[in-house]
């Protein structure tokens, strides 16, 4: 079916360190109680299919954050940028 292609071609490509710099600042914006979010720390993955993101959550520094809500919003933001963003092979600098 064409449309999966269509998908798939329509991420947008992005560095590892912009990709963890927008995952923590929508993390921080989800819930007043989310705004001592530290970090999360992304990693390059090989994709199961032609669907999948090519990258995963690695590790989650949550600070003084509250766990739960902090949790919650890493599971919704992380999905819909899975969908909409794909690593462009740029390594992190640590």
């Amino acid at each position: 079916m064409r449309w999966t292609d269509e998908a798939v071609e329509d991420r947008q490509l992005i560095s590892c360190a912009d990709l963890q710099s927008a995952i923590r600042e929508a993390v921080k914006q989800f819930d007043p109680e989310c705004k001592d979010f530290i970090d999360v720390i992304v990693e390059e993955r090989r994709p199961q299919s032609r669907l999948d993101a090519n990258w995963a959550i690695k590790g989650v520094k949550f600070g003084r954050s509250d766990r739960n809500k902090a949790g919650q919003a890493l599971s919704v933001i992380v999905a819909r940028m899975q969908g909409e963003f794909a690593l462009s092979g740029e390594r992190a600098r640590s």
